[in-house]
């Protein structure tokens, strides 16, 4: 090592270590092992800050032997890397360089190479340029090594210290995906639709050149979501994930994985939380838990029932209990999302009735102190739309939906009056502050459409009676309006539409609507506005 010092580049040198360190991979615990690291790490940074020396060739080699070891490194090697300079060095190699993705430049160039057949069918030959130099790319070290070179950009984003970076990294992979987009706009390929590809594409295209395009396609996306779970701490606090350029790199990465479903949950075993079954105590364990938690909802229609359990639903179980605190509230709606979403997959029926009644207790048990009202309407919605027919869950269970709503209706007897506090910065306002026992009566309000018309015609009377328990006026009025809204303005099927209309017209409903069970003051002004309503 001293001979190299002054006689070769950094760089070089920074090669010539990594492959020595690789070699002695199995002899980790000798002194010169360590010595290795420490003068890879020095070379790596020297080179990265010497300005005059350094070529995109370069860069890329450097990024390349880093990757190659990374794993080998200690933690002590890990930290005194110059993250700052190396992440922008890596996404430049491998999103935008001609050797990496070339921001989807290839997908471009390929379009002349797309031909149309006698057959009136797209073919892409796989003696074409474009495909043989796809090939290049995808059997090149910055494609091929993709898995390695993910660890080594999220390690990067979660310890850089100047913001500025990861500002520079969120548009250089919006730029990406921008560009990818707009390639793929003007490829003759995109016409095609993926369910009509045995029409309109060559057997040649559809079996042997396509799928190389989707498999380097894919490992952009897998990279470009990894980095974005270790940026969710800056994009959670900012709340990124409403802008438009966030929005479009996170689902357009999502969207493709979203097509290969052993990917998908290749993705959620490496975001998954590092320990199952306990809430960390670290902010940033737990923001990359929400991060975890809300990824993993769009990619359950995808997952067969035993991942969709053992991955997604145990990560979630510990954040569905009732000890929520107040900066755990993103964390426990992402939970009771999820959870939701697991349940209501018709593959997932097995499951779903082994767990509704249990997710349904913990419902009840953490509302209001744990969950948002928001999250609780929807969720309690949701659970009724899921107990009942066609769901297959009715038929082993059909007074469950009944059950819940008799929970509802005992818990509004006690609920406080109160004004409840929002509980989360997407949680809706109410002109009116919302209080436990008015949520209660809307929640089973709102739930009235999912049910069969057996059990609709017993909760209508229940659901206008319950309307009078609320004793502010204002709220009142708020459920009186919203059970007006469900009965009237396209929220039931055609079936249950024409029973509320008979219901409301000559079984009482209007009078219990209206009144409940007190007499209506005439001339009054919330007389003379529902029997305007009632006339519509």
């Amino acid at each position: 090592m001293k001979g190299t010092h002054g006689a070769a580049p950094r760089s070089k040198q920074a090669l010539v270590l990594s492959g020595l360190l690789q070699g002695l991979k199995n002899e980790r615990c000798n002194g010169l092992f360590t010595r290795l690291q420490h003068e890879l790490v020095i070379s790596v940074n020297l080179s990265l800050r010497n300005n005059s020396s350094r070529s995109a060739v370069v860069d890329r080699a450097l990024v390349i032997a880093v990757s190659q070891v990374f794993d080998l490194l200690g933690i002590s090697a890990k930290h005194t890397l110059d993250h700052d300079l190396l992440l922008p060095t890596l996404t430049e190699a491998v999103f935008l360089s001609g050797s990496g993705l070339h921001q989807g430049f290839f997908l471009g160039t390929m379009d002349a190479d797309v031909l149309e057949t006698l057959g009136k069918k797209f073919d892409w030959s796989a003696k074409s340029h474009s495909y043989l130099q796809l090939q290049s790319t995808a059997s090149g070290p910055l494609v091929a090594e993709m898995g390695r070179l993910s660890r080594l950009a999220a390690f990067l984003v979660e310890h850089v210290t100047n913001w500025m970076t990861l500002s520079r990294l969120l548009k250089d992979l919006f730029e990406f995906s921008r560009s990818l987009c707009v390639q793929w706009r003007q490829n003759k390929l995109s016409e095609v639709d993926a369910l009509e590809e045995n029409l309109f594409l060559s057997d040649n295209t559809i079996e042997k050149t396509l799928p190389l395009l989707w498999r380097v396609l894919r490992s952009g996306m897998f990279s470009m979501l990894q980095v974005l779970r270790n940026m969710a701490f800056i994009s959670s606090h900012f709340r990124l994930d409403a802008l438009s350029q966030y929005c479009f790199v996170y689902s357009t990465a999502v969207d493709v994985i979203s097509q290969y479903p052993m990917f998908a949950e290749a993705l959620l075993k490496q975001l998954r939380p590092t320990e199952i079954g306990v809430i960390p105590q670290h902010p940033l364990d737990r923001c990359l838990d929400t991060f975890f938690l809300n990824t993993a909802e769009h990619f359950i229609a995808v997952l067969n029932t035993q991942v969709a359990d053992d991955l997604v639903a145990n990560a979630a179980s510990p954040y569905l209990g009732s000890n929520a605190e107040s900066n755990t509230f993103e964390a426990f709606e992402a939970a009771h999302s999820v959870m939701l979403a697991i349940m209501a997959v018709p593959h997932n029926v097995a499951l779903a009735a082994s767990r509704i009644e249990d997710y349904a207790e913990r419902l009840f048990e953490v509302f209001p102190q744990s969950l948002s009202t928001r999250q609780f309407h929807f969720a309690f919605t949701q659970l009724i739309r899921i107990a009942s027919p066609p769901s297959l869950i009715w038929v082993q269970r059909p007074l469950l939906p009944c059950s819940l709503l008799e929970t509802i209706r005992f818990r509004v007897e006690s609920a406080s009056t109160e004004p409840l506090a929002h509980k989360s910065n997407t949680d809706e306002v109410h002109a009116q502050p919302m209080s436990e026992k008015a949520a209660l009566v809307l929640a089973l309000i709102q739930s009235l459409p999912c049910l069969e018309l057996e059990a609709l015609e017993a909760w209508l009377p229940v659901a206008a009676r319950l309307c009078y328990v609320v004793q502010d006026p204002d709220l009142r009025q708020v459920c009186r309006n919203r059970l007006w809204e469900v009965i009237s303005n396209g929220a039931m099927d055609v079936n249950r539409a024409a029973f509320c209309a008979n219901w409301w017209n000559t079984r009482s409903g209007r009078e219990l609507a209206l009144y409940g069970e007190e007499k209506p003051v005439p001339g009054s002004l919330i007389d003379d506005s529902m029997d305007e309503l009632s006339r519509l």
